[in-house]
């Protein structure tokens, strides 16, 4: 990991627990997704979840790859 030089506000054992609170809590919600993805798939089954997220990725393509205006 990259050195950091901050000033002296905060500590290094304060550093350190911000740092693996974050990674907890980074843990902790992609686990809740994966859960919640888990239902939403038992609840409505493989053919609608893969058309929507198909259909979802196909509108964010063509959102983000709007043509460039070249002169």
């Amino acid at each position: 990991m990259a050195k950091i030089d901050l000033p002296d506000l905060f500590t290094r054992n304060e550093l350190e627990s911000a740092r693996t609170k974050g990674e907890l809590m980074g843990m902790a919600k992609g686990a809740v997704l994966g859960v919640a993805g888990m239902l939403v798939l038992k609840v409505i089954g493989w053919i609608p979840a893969v058309a929507v997220i198909g259909i979802g990725g196909f509108v964010l393509y063509k959102l983000f790859s709007r043509p460039s205006s070249s002169s």
